[in-house]
């Protein structure tokens, strides 16, 4: 048996390191946290802390208001160690005995989790004002070194904190000494309570307490009949006791054994007068002391187990809301990505003129040896002959802006309406009922944020240095071109024809990338962020309407004589400094706008396929297997 528990703690431990890494990773789902689940209490309260080798007991004394129940405890453990009164709601905290020793064995703190535990001093202890989970704890020289035993909080009582206290016991408790009366067995929150203890194998003594007998000797039976058809709870062994305050609080209240069995839940309920019943009382201190701990540690462990991965309540049930909540992130990520954020017609050219003088200073840079010392000379020669023309021209004509300084205006210009657009769609977007995506762009899209937008945009946008930018794309560009095409090297200098008729027209769609088709269209220029820039190309080529694709060789069907190719070249500086200057706008988006709207998606999709939530799935499969054969063991 020791091994068997050795497997089912390793396995418990596994899982739970998974669920808390899943449950980090999921953060983003808003669903409700693990701790406050049943099953997950039922983990860390239970399963954890007590599936060990060294098997010991705890037995609680539980029920509702005003029923006894710390005389009852009082009786068990024979002493007066809780406070009792005829006054409703008074155990605020529990009430531990301890063997002696244990804590020297044991971490009271892991066996209690959720308590701060603090050593018993007086029977009034139990009673304090306090928001803090408190646990007395005293040692008792009279209790079997593995049985620990607890008085209770009220199950149904009005402040909230008591009964929540009390379903902390109830969860790492594996014996419950059920405390009933005429009042208290019928209520919802004492059904509540105990239905979950029935569902957990908890093993269940109950003591009908505040009878008036003979009278009610004829009646109790109904009443726990009732109780336990509401509740699933099948207690092992009934005792009655006297309505008797001056034996209960001498602690000399006895306690007569009563045999009983549920009757079936269809089946009318019968009082049977003829079923002997024993008018000696007995110690129950005594009777516990003689069942078989060993089995019931086993049946209450087990119980655990099956509640955890059980179907509908357990872990399973969590697996499947992370599924579902993730397939409605995905119905929100498929619908943002079915509007484009924007489509932009014509997106701004580089002038051809630059191209030209970007090409050529590269070309002068491949010159090397006589050639580069023969063509700077004339080059420089050049410029100094021509110096005072050009000069004289400047005086008489108007002064003409750099050309990327024009080509600077016209895209911030396109930048401004495609906001405008993109706010546009974001808009309607958030109108489409999509309750996960409605809050989000609601609270993204609120105040100020347009403006700060394009203060941001605006201030990033004036500190590009285009025509370095626009160089070093030409350099990657051509010095592919030489290693790639050495049979068209020769036809560099026919850059200007080239350019001259290379102009396609620029369009621009902005999507966000994984959740939905990104469109048909001639040129596909994909960039490796959350929102995908697509340039499509189109122009005439060699007097022929083509559209070109990146990365082909063959453009056009003059390709063959060596000037498509190079027209196409052309096409592509367009191209892809169009996707370059896109790549900035999309990301500038994401970053400053949608911020991690994206990433939230796309993680919230992905997690059914994660590693922990595998991980979960198979430590679950790997206990029901174990539960089987420990069964079979059994």
């Amino acid at each position: 048996m020791s091994t068997t528990l050795d497997k089912f703690s390793n396995t418990i431990h596994q899982l739970q390191i998974h669920l808390q890494a899943l449950e980090a990773e999921s953060s983003q789902l808003e669903i409700p946290r693990l701790s406050g689940r049943e099953w997950f209490d039922i983990l860390e309260r239970k399963l954890i802390p007590q599936l060990t080798n060294q098997m010991y007991l705890v037995v609680a004394v539980v029920g509702g208001t005003n029923i006894g129940k710390s005389v009852i405890f009082n009786h068990l453990v024979d002493q007066q160690t809780s406070a009792i009164s005829p006054l409703a709601s008074q155990t605020r905290h529990p009430v531990c005995l301890v063997p002696q020793h244990f804590e020297q064995q044991h971490d009271l703190r892991e066996v209690f989790q959720g308590f701060q535990l603090v050593p018993w001093s007086s029977a009034e202890d139990p009673l304090k004002q306090d928001e803090a989970h408190l646990l007395f704890w005293k040692n008792c020289d009279t209790l079997a070194s593995n049985l620990l035993v607890l008085d209770t909080p009220d199950i149904d009582s009005d402040a909230e904190v008591n009964w929540e206290r009390a379903e902390r016991i109830r969860q790492c408790a594996d014996v419950l000494v059920t405390v009933l009366t005429q009042q208290k067995y019928n209520d919802a929150a004492v059904k509540k309570f105990f239905r979950e203890a029935a569902r957990e194998d908890k093993v269940i003594l109950t003591v009908f307490n505040q009878c008036q007998l003979p009278d009610d000797e004829a009646y109790w039976p109904l009443w726990l009949n009732t109780f336990c058809q509401e509740t699933g709870a099948h207690p092992e062994l009934v005792f009655i006791a006297p309505n008797d305050r001056r034996a209960a609080t001498s602690l000399e209240l006895p306690f007569y054994p009563r045999q009983f069995e549920p009757a079936a839940t269809d089946a009318p309920s019968e009082i049977n007068a003829d079923t002997p019943q024993s008018d000696s009382p007995v110690n129950l201190m005594e009777v516990l002391s003689q069942m078989q701990f060993g089995e019931i540690k086993i049946q209450t462990l087990r119980g655990a187990l099956k509640y955890l991965i059980q179907q509908d309540t357990g872990v399973p049930s969590y697996l499947r809301e992370i599924k579902s909540r993730s397939q409605e992130f995905r119905s929100a990520a498929e619908l943002l990505s079915e509007h484009e954020l924007a489509e932009i017609e014509n997106w701004p050219l580089v002038p051809n003129s630059v191209i030209v003088a970007a090409v050529r200073k590269w070309w002068q840079e491949q010159r090397e040896g006589w050639s580069a010392h023969v063509h700077g000379f004339y080059n420089s020669l050049g410029k100094g002959v021509l110096w005072p023309v050009r000069y004289l021209h400047a005086l008489t004509t108007e002064e003409k802006r750099p050309p990327m300084e024009v080509y600077r205006d016209q895209e911030w210009s396109v930048v401004l309406q495609t906001v405008e657009g993109i706010y546009d769609r974001l808009t309607l977007v958030s109108e489409l009922g999509n309750a996960l995506l409605t809050s989000r762009l609601k609270s993204l899209l609120s105040g100020t944020s347009r403006e700060a937008l394009l203060k941001t945009l605006h201030s990033e946008h004036s500190q590009f240095d285009f025509t370095t930018q626009f160089e070093e794309l030409v350099d990657r560009e051509m010095t592919s071109f030489k290693s790639e095409s050495p049979q068209y090297y020769s036809l560099i200098k026919q850059i200007d024809r080239a350019a001259a008729v290379g102009r396609p027209v620029l369009s621009v769609g902005l999507f966000f990338v994984g959740f939905g088709a990104v469109g048909d269209v001639g040129t596909q220029i994909v960039t490796d962020t959350m929102i995908q820039s697509v340039v499509n190309v189109a122009g005439d080529v060699a007097g022929g309407a083509a559209a070109t694709t990146v990365g082909e060789t063959a453009v056009s069907s003059s390709a063959a004589s060596g000037m498509g190719y190079l027209e196409a070249k052309i096409r592509r500086f367009h191209a892809v400094f169009a996707q370059k200057r896109t790549e900035w706008l999309a990301n500038a988006v994401r970053t400053h706008l949608l911020k991690t709207l994206p990433e939230e998606l796309k993680s919230a999709v992905a997690l059914p396929d994660s590693e922990h939530y595998h991980a979960v799935q198979q430590t679950v499969n790997e206990l029901e297997q174990q539960l089987n054969q420990l069964q079979i063991t059994l």
